[in-house]
């Protein structure tokens, strides 16, 4: 092979190198293809996702609960009842008395003076 073969050759490979790039990008290029599509055949599009709408709702639908037998409500006994009113009532006294003693205790040993935040009188452990 002469030198100009080979130059012919090289050119004639770069050209069909240069066209496989182009149209593998093109093929590539999805946005750009689904864009076309959409011009070209709208009606079918509109088709397809009217098909993919109804079999998407009806694969994905809930199923309907059975219905549920309704238990009849027992009934409590008046003690019971009273119990738990009492409780009810008497967590928010509880809760008040302990926030008053605590608050008592505190304000009590605050006042004393007594250092209390190192057990080894006053000085820290290290």
């Amino acid at each position: 092979m002469t030198l100009e073969e080979l130059v012919r050759a090289s050119d004639a490979s770069r050209l069909r190198l240069a066209e496989s790039h182009a149209h593998l990008r093109r093929a590539l290029d999805v946005p750009n293809r689904l864009r076309h599509s959409l011009m070209e055949k709208p009606s079918k599009w509109l088709g397809v996702s009217l098909v993919a709408g109804f079999a998407g709702g009806f694969l994905f639908r809930k199923k309907k609960a059975p219905a549920k037998v309704k238990e009849p409500e027992r009934r409590r006994g008046f003690m019971l009842g009273l119990l738990t009113l009492a409780f009810t009532m008497g967590k928010p006294l509880a809760k008040a008395y302990a926030a008053r003693m605590l608050r008592d205790h505190l304000a009590a040993r605050l006042h004393s003076g007594k250092q209390t935040r190192f057990p080894s009188g006053g000085k820290p452990p290290y």
